[in-house]
């Protein structure tokens, strides 16, 4: 029998979370002028002196973070302007020379305070590829030997030892588009994750790492109806604007445990910076609770965590808190109320119920610590006529979530082809 990868502890944990915040508060926001394309620009165009809240708040962010029901939250320490969020040492470009609290701030770590308080799992977003401080892009051809470019990794290898080795333990480390190899001329990632942060999980982190993180494909919050947390690979980057189906489903017969993180905007991909930046007059372009709501069926109901941003404003508000409470509160509606549940070992499990109970959603859960062993699966359900097809795919994963909204008397769960013996966690119907 072929052995099958398995998580690591921290994997598990990260699925286990399920939802967690990526928060942009970003030099960006403060000049609404500059489209998106534009952002990678110098320095003149955007000097650390626009950077000016008036009202800043980690904890108000946080405490939102907390209402949605995020259990982790990534923040946005340095984007690809090159403006560090924090005060370093390697240049003047940073919140250092921001007339926010005379150059005093330090928002990276009132960020990792205000986790602490609300009892949720910090992480940290650096931008290693793209800086246009230093006049680095990767979407453009660059010379990895040069001396601009080496000169430019050494201070990405200095800056990541302040973050990552000054803040406490990170849960999370997002490499957006991944990380250019040492051997090929990148900064030496690897040594430094397992120097500073060793039990991170990472997003698109360098195939050395044993905890990585894969991308879905979009960022619409749509993982694909059968999302593998195993593939052929150990990491992947892109530049997260086209889906890729073959890295959104994964493989599985994949050797390698790295699952998918979906993420997406607060805000419609049509609002400023693709619905990752806050703008003035944007307020219809936030999106509904209840289609935040479908966007975590098909994210975390389909084996994938789902990462939702927070755009905040000049002041220094995620203006949008109302959405995340009602969310919440729909998330929270739907697994009140359990008719019946069952786990366990087998190919075959039934739920039954004394009368006609109205069934609104169906959740299994395989149990992934012995890794993914369902390969094809069916729910049928009995409405009062005898078991019906309802419902069929290939992967479980770590959660399962079908949408129903029927009477029924009884679910049944079977498993039809497997590689192991199924470890079902939960097979649950909920009213």
């Amino acid at each position: 029998m072929r052995k099958i990868p398995l998580p690591t502890p921290r994997q598990e944990e990260w699925a286990d979370l399920e939802l967690g915040v990526i928060i942009h508060h970003c030099m960006e926001t403060y000049r609404p002028d500059i489209p998106i394309s534009q952002w990678k620009c110098s320095p003149d165009r955007m000097p650390a002196e626009s950077f000016a809240p008036t009202d800043e708040n980690t904890d108000q962010w946080l405490e939102a973070a907390s209402k949605l029901g995020a259990k982790y939250a990534v923040f946005v320490a340095n984007h690809v302007t090159g403006f560090s969020m924090w005060p370093t040492r390697e240049n003047s470009y940073s919140i250092a020379s921001s007339p926010y609290k005379d150059g005093g701030a330090d928002i990276v770590a009132d960020f990792i305070a205000s986790c602490k308080k609300y009892g949720i799992r910090p992480g940290l977003y650096y931008s290693t590829g793209c800086n246009g401080y230093y006049g680095i892009n990767d979407s453009e051809k660059q010379d990895y030997m040069s001396k601009k470019y080496r000169d430019y990794v050494a201070m990405v290898e200095r800056q990541l030892v302040e973050l990552w080795g000054n803040y406490g333990e990170l849960f999370e480390l997002w490499f957006d588009g991944g990380v250019i190899p040492k051997e090929l001329g990148g900064p030496d990632i690897p040594r430094l994750i397992e120097t500073y942060q060793p039990n991170a999980v990472c997003f698109q982190g360098p195939s050395e790492h044993t905890q990585n993180l894969r991308w879905v494909g979009n960022e619409r919050g749509l993982a694909p109806i059968d999302c593998w947390s195993t593939s052929k690979r150990n990491t992947c980057g892109f530049g997260g604007d086209e889906e890729d189906d073959v890295v959104g489903i994964g493989n599985p017969d994949g050797e390698y445990w790295i699952p998918a993180e979906t993420d997406m905007g607060n805000r419609r991909q049509n609002a400023f910076g693709g619905g990752w930046g806050w703008a003035q007059n944007e307020e219809q372009l936030v999106y509904p609770p209840e289609e935040l709501l479908a966007r975590y069926i098909t994210s975390v109901g389909r084996n994938s965590n789902l990462l939702i941003g927070m755009c905040i404003s000049q002041r220094g508000h995620f203006e949008d808190s109302w959405q995340f409470e009602r969310f919440g509160e729909l998330v929270a509606d739907i697994f009140k109320s359990p008719a019946a549940t069952t786990r366990g070992s087998g190919d075959e499990f039934i739920l039954r119920f004394e009368h006609s109970e109205p069934i609104r959603y169906i959740v299994i859960k395989e149990d992934i610590h012995y890794g993914e062993r369902v390969r094809e699966f069916s729910v049928e359900i009995d409405d009062g006529g005898g078991f019906k097809p309802c419902f069929d795919a290939r992967c479980i994963g770590h959660k399962r979530i079908i949408e129903l909204g029927a009477n029924i008397k009884a679910a049944k769960l079977k498993i039809s082809k497997a590689v192991d013996t199924p470890i079902i966690k939960e097979f649950t119907c909920y009213r």
